[in-house]
């Protein structure tokens, strides 16, 4: 699937009315949904585009996947599990410290929401703190899952 195809899903066939509900102008949303590969075609670069241009900039930076995935892990918080494939075959050793990175994280995430419990303390900020830990552990148990399906 393309980024224009995506936002083509999206949006429907009603360019006008979502317009109307971000801010934006329809022609812009319109081509948003069309291809944008280079100068003869009637599309511009849509969010996604420019998210995956962010993104592949950071990869060349060598900023660890955490932060690269960091956007669509936030997408992803609210509407559902996001799982990073591993972009090459993983080693017994990458699996080995991935497993004891998930192995960390859910203790953490299992410490932070027992505490929680514990003192029936649960604020709003204690709530989101304990949210992030398991989020955190959750996306650490994705990458491994998709190590051994991948590597």
């Amino acid at each position: 699937m393309e980024s224009y195809d995506a936002m083509r899903q999206l949006v429907g066939g009603d360019a006008r009315e979502m317009a109307k509900r971000i801010g934006r102008s329809s022609s812009l949303i319109q081509k948003w949904c069309e291809p944008s590969n280079d100068y003869s075609d009637s599309g511009a670069y849509n969010p996604l585009d420019r998210l995956e241009g962010m993104m592949d900039e950071a990869e060349k930076l060598n900023k660890h996947p955490r932060e690269i995935y960091a956007p669509i892990r936030y997408l992803s918080q609210d509407r559902g599990v996001f799982i990073p494939l591993p972009q090459n075959s993983c080693s017994i050793e990458q699996i080995c410290d991935q497993t004891a990175r998930v192995i960390k994280e859910v203790g953490e995430a299992l410490s932070a929401a027992g505490a929680l419990l514990e003192q029936k303390n649960l604020t709003p900020i204690a709530r989101k703190r304990a949210l992030k830990e398991i989020d955190e552990a959750l996306h650490e148990l994705a990458t491994l899952q998709g190590m051994f399906r991948h590597g």
